[in-house]
């Protein structure tokens, strides 16, 4: 069967996300807050907003998309 039509597993990656709201001295709604610890690493990643966490998921799924392919190519 030719490379092109292997059919390959779905690759995983776990995330904890964990997400807080922030509230101001008079106990009002201050912002949200994100985290992702990785579960491979332990590493724990802060984000201020939604933006800098969906802009931190999309690099690291290009990047990780990337690596797998250049992988892929050298077998």
């Amino acid at each position: 069967m030719p490379a092109f039509l292997q059919v390959h597993p779905p690759r995983y990656h776990h995330f904890i996300l964990l997400v807080w709201e922030e509230r101001g001295a008079d106990g009002q709604h201050v912002t949200w807050r994100f985290s992702l610890q990785d579960s491979q690493k332990e590493a724990r990643i802060g984000f201020k907003n939604l933006n800098e966490l969906m802009a931190f998921l999309e690099s690291w799924m290009k990047d990780s998309s990337e690596d797998n392919s250049k992988k892929e190519m050298t077998k």
